[in-house]
């Protein structure tokens, strides 16, 4: 677990058997007033480390008032079943997804006048965006407060090391490579990536300084320009070998 600023935390599970390689599966926590907010809520089998953790900054599970889901693939939701207090919230074109019992517990983001957001009811300063990708209810989370956005896997460092060990960073060389990937992905084109940009396009309204994965290393620091530096290796044309 590490702390990204007053009131906001990463946790991240390593787990090195549900997939073919070792990642690490993040769940984030925000406390905001008399509020205790959890962003994903990881594979059940993780519920024994995340109350570990939440104790670590003395919350019990029952102290959770809200989990809002940034999808609905069971490594980032089967936990929530463990926090009956609190409220919860996924996207409703991710709601089939959902197992029973979990699925009748919870409820669907609200539909806000402009297209792609969603209000989340009883909460302030969080604003939900659809992404556009992963899932067909994948979305952002921006936190105003803590100037934090939640990505789930829109954009992950799946089975990716820490560098240095570390969980949050300011890493030029994991932006650089971010960037990297994201031209190779305009490279090759096609509907799956067209639908990323446009999902890209929707978070560069925000200023965050911290970008918060699904999976992996946190990073830090002037996320904005982070943000366009994607949107530009995304758009650039591809440049010609011929002379």
């Amino acid at each position: 677990m590490s702390r990204l600023t007053a009131g906001a935390y990463v946790i991240a599970v390593e787990d090195t058997t549900t997939w073919d390689s070792m990642t690490y599966s993040n769940l984030y926590v925000l406390q905001q007033d008399s509020q205790v907010i959890l962003v994903d809520a990881g594979l059940k089998a993780y519920q024994p480390l995340v109350v570990a953790a939440l104790a670590e900054i003395g919350i019990q599970p029952a102290q959770v008032t809200h989990v809002l889901l940034t999808h609905g693939h069971r490594d980032h939701v089967e936990g929530a079943a463990l926090f009956t207090n609190a409220r919860k919230f996924i996207h409703s074109a991710d709601w089939p997804m959902l197992a029973s019992p979990l699925a009748a517990q919870v409820a669907q983001f609200t539909p806000q006048a402009e297209a792609g957001t969603f209000a989340v009811p009883g909460l302030k300063g969080l604003e939900v965006v659809l992404v556009n990708t992963h899932s067909p209810g994948s979305v952002a989370i921006y936190d105003h407060r803590s100037q934090a956005l939640f990505v789930g896997d829109f954009f992950c460092y799946f089975g990716e090391a820490l560098p240095e060990g570390r969980l949050v960073t300011n890493s030029e060389a994991i932006k650089r490579g971010s960037c990297q990937y994201v031209a190779g992905q305009a490279a090759a084109g096609g509907q799956e990536f067209a639908a990323f940009m446009q999902g890209l396009s929707r978070l560069l309204a925000y200023r965050p300084e911290f970008f918060c994965t699904g999976h992996g290393v946190v990073l830090c620091e002037d996320i904005h320009s982070f943000l366009h530096n994607m949107w530009q290796s995304g758009t650039q044309p591809v440049k010609s070998n011929k002379g």
